[in-house]
């Protein structure tokens, strides 16, 4: 399980890190905060009930240092409380985005860069379309065609239901189709 646990480790820092800086606003807290959240996971790995819940069981413990950090300081700032709501539309979005992984790979490598680069590691996509030596309209064009390539891919494995903001509310597989093959992914993780 410890070698599992770097591995998705490895994986996640990034935009463990990213979601982090978004609360605190602050790149030394942050980094404090996800070394806290490292060692809480890996020590307590073996309490873990549900093996294939591991993203989601991190991103609940790094939820908790956030506020345990607020409340450690004596500081409230109502704009930095986690809501159970958000607590439910990351968990969904992270359990999601397990199943939605191998469909991103499948898509054409300069959409896939694109997608991963903007909206798995939240790399500004200035700063992306400088690394990848393309305008700044060609890359938005390229990240929006990427994220409709995978949305109408997914659309076809799940029934997705969000908000109006595009916010996770609830997904299933749909049912087994012979366009997919019954080892496929999505209907394997998302059940």
């Amino acid at each position: 399980m410890n070698i599992e646990i770097i591995h998705v480790w490895n994986d996640m820092n990034d935009r463990l890190t990213n979601f982090v800086n978004g609360k605190v606003n602050d790149s030394e807290l942050t980094k404090d905060i996800v070394q806290d959240v490292f060692l809480k996971v890996f020590s307590k790995s073996d309490t873990l009930k549900h093996k294939d819940k591991l993203v989601s069981w991190i991103y609940q413990i790094t939820r908790n240092e956030i506020i345990n950090h607020f409340r450690n300081v004596n500081f409230y700032n109502p704009s930095i409380e986690i809501e159970e709501e958000e607590i439910n539309k990351i968990k969904l979005t992270s359990e999601l985005a397990e199943c939605v992984r191998p469909v991103i790979d499948s898509l054409p490598q300069k959409y896939k860069e694109a997608l991963i680069l903007s909206d798995i590691e939240n790399i500004p996509q200035k700063e992306i379309a400088e690394r990848l030596n393309i305008s700044y309209s060609g890359l938005k064009s390229r990240v929006q065609r990427a994220r409709e390539m995978l949305k109408s891919t997914c659309e076809q494995r799940c029934d997705i239901s969000t908000d109006v903001y595009g916010d996770i509310l609830d997904y299933k597989p749909k049912k087994y189709s012979k366009k997919y093959n019954e080892d496929d992914n999505c209907n394997q993780s998302c059940n």
